[in-house]
């Protein structure tokens, strides 16, 4: 069933204030051409939708379903709106809490030498929800970890191309009791506090340590923000791990200690982007991503 979003509208208003000529003034239009738009929307669905006296409007049992359906097709309308209007000055991107703290911020001093004038948004959502944003082509790229994103790669509507490969590095107190501790096994004995470590992650990890994982019941805090784990990390209360340069660069800040976490895979950065995406910022964005600060 087709619909016209301004004879929605006026039937809003009409519901909303329960009046034809205070429905009709607030939308700066005649009595009349609000009664005729009410009549034709009622007429292309064959149903009606309000009852009318010469002193009331009444909802029908259709109106009211109409009425509860009304914000969210106007609300999509605005939205896509906003979208056409800001092509090519907008950049809408998902990732994942690590990526958000470690990663996009010194790619975003890159971004904006090349387009000062377009606005980036980067939402943190868990991979699957942020697939679907990139379908209905509310976000124009995806940034997570490889294996985050792996189960997608033979989808032929969607391009996954690896931008970046860092060592896993430990961060924790100086005094912790894991300092001195070299092997995955020990370490794993410890509380862990990650960022963004979700189920597709560990589901595309070797058997061998999925296993290892599963049974030190890693982690003990899973947040969505990088920040709170490495003061969990700073507290003592646990340990954490982080991509190498964002590891570093916390613990020349707070006095922690850093180093490479033995036998971890490595933190791969991936982008996912539509097949049939075309867009320079996007490109540029990534560009930025896969300039390393570190040997």
């Amino acid at each position: 069933m087709s619909y016209d979003l301004a004879l929605i509208r006026r039937f809003e208003a009409v519901y909303r204030r329960a009046s034809f000529s205070r429905a009709a003034e607030e939308l700066g239009i005649t009595h009349s051409a609000m009664t005729k738009s009410i009549r034709t929307l009622e007429e292309q669905w064959g149903v009606r939708l309000f009852e009318r006296t010469t002193r009331s409007v009444v909802v029908t049992t259709a109106g009211r379903r109409l009425a509860e359906l009304a914000p969210e097709l106007l609300a999509h309308a605005a939205e896509g709106k906003a979208q056409v209007l800001s092509a090519g000055r907008q950049l809408s991107l998902a990732c994942g809490p690590a990526v958000i703290d470690s990663f996009l911020p010194a790619a975003l001093v890159n971004f904006r030498a090349q387009y000062p004038d377009v606005t980036v948004e980067a939402e943190i959502l868990p991979p699957d929800l942020a697939v679907e944003r990139l379908l209905q082509r509310r976000a124009q790229m995806l940034l997570y970890h490889g294996d985050s994103i792996a189960a997608f790669g033979a989808r032929r509507e969607f391009t996954i191309r690896q931008v970046r490969e860092e060592p896993y590095y430990l961060l924790c107190a100086s005094d912790h009791p894991a300092v001195g501790e070299q092997s995955l096994a020990a370490l794993l004995e410890h509380d862990w506090a990650v960022a963004g470590f979700d189920r597709s992650f560990a589901a595309n990890q070797d058997p061998q340590h999925r296993e290892t994982i599963r049974r030190a019941g890693f982690p003990r805090y899973r947040l969505s923000s990088q920040q709170a784990c490495v003061e969990l990390a700073r507290s003592g209360a646990a340990l954490t791990m982080l991509p190498r340069s964002a590891a570093l660069a916390a613990s020349a800040v707070a006095g922690m200690i850093a180093r490479e976490i033995p036998g971890a895979p490595p933190m791969t950065l991936s982008v996912m982007t539509l097949a049939d995406a075309d867009d320079a910022p996007v490109e540029a964005l990534i560009s930025g991503l896969m300039i390393t600060d570190h040997a």
